[in-house]
Parts: structure tokens; sequence; C-alpha cells
């Protein structure tokens, strides 16, 4: 499926806070997160997001980006700032990477640059330029090693997987720190996770470092807008922590990983307006969004909202620069995050 592709500059008149899928999220802590673009080389079957698959794309001019960040970082402060490129997408895609990550070098109090890859774009010239420009750590969405599975997975037909693990030896021989993050969906890639297990232990006995190649493996969840894995229920958090024990035990490996284990903590928040759900705000509309019934608005030059579009409305040009009363639907101080719906 063809899509429209929407840059976001400065003269777009588009926050670049406060809306999920593009800009900046901040959680009141020393990492900013980035959101580049939306555009993905997969379909997966369990994406929480649905990309891939969006009717409208964005992507984000990387000297606007860095703009927001030097103003977050003189709110956070000038020290041990963590910036984590983990779009709704996949960021291999974003062509200004290597310019993006050179120029935030450039600001004053960061100590990390980390990126979320699904992998399957690198090669080693990607990986000598993501080395170049100092990249500190990837976290690689690897779910299993088997191509099969992997095929199912990701909904294609031609995952390579051999590709794949070569390029994450060549990543541990550079500069850059490897993170795997599979995904554990029970009962679909129990022994995957059990070989991913395997694999970076074997890695650690040929000398690399725990922190050169860390395993974080994550609970599947589901949200009402991602995508589902068939005759697939998630477990409680009780049940995935138990299970990480008992690997624990087995393999003699830490999987627990918290905020400590990548030097997160508290730190000041960028302002933010707060509204209750319920609440009734007047908004400008910016631009579409990624469905047919989602737009951008603009509270102030500073925050932006999603603004779900009740059926049957559809998202039209003529809305934008047009002014309504929206209702909000979701507030989320802890990421900065507001949605709303219209017609109220």
């Amino acid at each position: 499926m063809s899509s429209k592709l929407i840059k976001i500059e400065k003269n777009s008149l588009i926050p670049l806070s406060g809306v999920d899928f593009i800009g900046i999220i901040d959680r009141g802590t020393n990492i900013i997160e980035l959101k580049p673009l939306t555009s993905c080389n997969l379909k997966c079957k369990y994406c929480f997001v649905s990309s891939g698959d969006y009717e409208t794309n964005f992507i984000v001019d990387s000297d606007y980006l860095v703009e927001k960040v030097r103003e977050v970082i003189e709110i956070k402060g000038h020290h041990d700032i963590e910036i984590h490129i983990a779009p709704y997408g996949e960021i291999l895609l974003y062509e200004d990477l290597f310019d993006l990550i050179q120029s935030l070098w450039k600001l004053s109090g960061i100590k990390i640059i980390s990126m979320q890859s699904n992998g399957l774009l690198l090669n080693p010239e990607i990986i000598d330029k993501l080395n170049e420009v100092g990249l500190t750590r990837i976290n690689m969405s690897l779910n299993t090693l088997n191509r099969d599975v992997a095929n199912y997975l990701c909904n294609i037909s031609n995952y390579d997987t051999c590709k794949l693990l070569e390029n994450i030896t060549l990543l541990l021989k550079s500069n850059i720190d490897v993170l795997l993050a599979p995904v554990w969906f029970p009962g679909e890639n129990d022994s995957d996770i059990e070989d991913i297990i395997h694999f970076t232990l074997n890695h650690r006995n040929q000398g690399y470092s725990e922190k050169k190649i860390q395993l974080g493996i994550q609970k599947y969840l589901v949200y009402k807008t991602g995508r589902k894995l068939k005759k697939i229920r998630p477990k409680s958090w009780d049940y995935f922590y138990a299970q990480l024990s008992c690997l624990e035990k087995r393999y003699q490996i830490k999987l627990k990983l918290g905020p400590q284990d990548f030097g997160i903590h508290k730190r000041m928040s960028i302002p933010s307006i707060r509204y209750n759900k319920g609440d009734l705000i007047r908004v400008i509309i910016v631009s579409r969004g990624r469905w047919k019934n989602e737009c951008i608005g603009k509270i102030n030059d500073s925050n932006g909202i999603k603004v779900l579009l009740k059926k049957p409305l559809i998202f039209s040009d003529v809305m934008i620069g047009k002014e309504f009363n929206v209702r909000i639907l979701k507030a989320n101080y802890r990421d900065n995050i507001i949605t709303a719906y219209f017609p109220i």
C-alpha cells in the first residue's frame, strides 16, 4: 500500500511534543526519546503501533529535532543525558540518521546515544558509519534465531537470519554496544528465547562483556491500536517475571533489567499543560495523521495533540488551519502525550 509522506520542518507549525508517534517524548528522566519517522520495512504481526501500514507517514527534519533537544537539555541539565532514537518504524530508513547523531554529539551534556532497530537493513558500510559517528548502543528486536519463525512473526518470506547474525558480530567488533531485545510470545517462541540466551552467553564466553552484549527480554503486550498474534494471550507481569527468574537460575544470567542497569534516573520534565479526561479545549488542526480518522492539532507553539475523528468523519485538507473544540480522551503526563477526539 502506497502512503503519503509529510516532512515536518520548523516552518510546518507542527509541534514536536505531545504526539506519541513523532518528535520528542519526555518521561521525566535523563533519557530524551526521539521519533524521527514512522516508515517501516516490516509489518510485524505483533507490532503494537501497526507500523508499516500507515496511510500517511512522517519524517522530521533533523535540524528541527536537534533544536528541540537543545531546549530540553537546558531544562534537564547538561550532564548524563541519553538520547534514545526509537521511532514508530525503522530508524535505518531515516536518511539523515548519521547527520542527526553527529549534530546531537555537539550538544553539551549528552553521554549516550542509542537507537532501536530490527537490524535487517544493516550492512558493513552502515555499521562503519554508525561507529564513525559515535553511536553508543543499538537495541535489536531479535525474537528468534529460526528463520521460519522470524518470517512468521515479521510477516515476510525472506528474513535473513544469517546476515543479521553476521552483522551483530560486526557490531560487537566495533565500539557499538548491542542490546538484544526479544519479545517473548508465550507458547510461540519459548525455545527461541533460550536460543538467544545461548547466543548471548556464547559471545560473553568469547570475551565480550555484559555491557557489550546485553539481553533484555520483553513481555508481549497487546494494545487496542496494534496488531495481535492469533491464539496468544499475554500473561501477567507476575508470570512473566517468574519465568525470567527460572531462566536466570538455569543459565546463571541476569534477565530482569531495571532503570539502574542503564543509568536511568529522574530529572526535570519539560513543561506540560495539565488537562483531565473530559476537558474541552480549543486547538488548531495543523496536519493529517497516520490514519484517515486521525489528525494533529496544535495547542501552542510547543505542544501538539493527537486528535481522533469519530466515525463517520474522516480527515480532509480543508480542516488544516481551522480551530475546533476537542475533548480530552487521554492525558498521559508520564510521557507528556495528549489525545483528544472530535466531534465532541
